[in-house]
């Protein structure tokens, strides 16, 4: 055998290997394991452990570069909410377009398909400027922050969950905010959760992740997901694997690929090498 030649590999056959395990996963999920962290799971159980019915407030805080490490929480968070018959009310206050049509998007998928009513089940009041005045004005009037309509400017009166949601303060369980940058966890925090002492979880990008860890270990975040490995854990932890877990395999795929390369060159270089000696 020439083992030379696996020292040698066309570099453009690798690029195509390691592109094909990248993408097979992402339209039919191996389903890798992923070890599930401590702060995945407390985000899991703070939501599991509110009664039946309680209302979640979500504010898909994302721009357009971070939405896929994001987006799999909003759908997995939908799945846990609606099995347990919970509300959901959302808003975006990071990104005019990305947030609210995500938000609506990856809800609106998981009610159709558990027999959730907009209006009913759930609501998107979409994206609010200024976020700190809204939301102070949001604490003990959502109807007043929002300007009394959703974010296609219904009329708040026309949907039986807002009869229900008057204020954060009164009517609202929790929050569950994705976070890239600012506004974000850290607004909801300091306006919103820490002043009337309601739980605040949720997910950041991977690169903020390492910022919540210290309010995780305070206890004002009830635990947090990491980018997508976050989310791959979550869904998880929900039972139903979707683009979390997917991407998670693609990703391990693509590393498993380079390795088994990387030692294929290496194998190739010392038999060879040890071939030139015995000559």
């Amino acid at each position: 055998m020439d083992w030379e030649k696996l020292q040698y590999i066309d570099i453009r056959i690798l690029y195509v290997i390691i592109l094909l395990c990248m993408i097979i996963p992402m339209f039919k999920p191996i389903g890798l394991p992923v070890a599930i962290s401590e702060n995945s799971r407390k985000v899991y159980e703070v939501i599991e452990n509110l009664p039946d019915g309680s209302v979640i407030w979500v504010s898909h805080d994302t721009g357009p570069g971070n939405a896929p490490e994001l987006n799999p929480m909003i759908t997995a968070l939908a799945r846990q909410a609606f099995r347990k018959n919970c509300k959901l009310v959302g808003t975006a206050f990071f990104n005019e377009n990305v947030g609210p049509t995500l938000l609506y998007d990856h809800i609106n998928e998981v009610a159709q398909e558990m027999g959730k009513e907009y209006g009913v089940d759930w609501v998107n009041l979409g994206y609010r400027i200024n976020a700190e005045a809204c939301m102070k004005v949001m604490v003990d009037d959502v109807w007043a922050g929002v300007g009394g309509v959703d974010w296609t400017g219904t009329p708040l009166d026309n949907f039986p969950l807002m009869q229900q949601v008057r204020s954060i303060r009164n009517d609202v369980d929790l929050i569950f905010v994705t976070t890239v940058g600012s506004p974000g966890y850290a607004t909801w925090m300091t306006f919103v959760t820490q002043p009337l002492n309601k739980p605040l979880t949720g997910g950041a990008s991977l690169t903020m992740y390492s910022g919540v860890q210290h309010y995780i270990r305070s206890g004002q975040l009830k635990g947090f997901l990491g980018g997508l490995r976050g989310a791959a854990e979550y869904e998880q932890l929900v039972g139903h694997p979707g683009q979390g877990l997917s991407g998670m395999d693609a990703q391990s795929m693509g590393h498993i690929t380079v390795l088994v390369f990387l030692l294929l060159g290496n194998i190739g270089y010392f038999m060879a090498r040890s071939k030139n000696n015995r000559q």
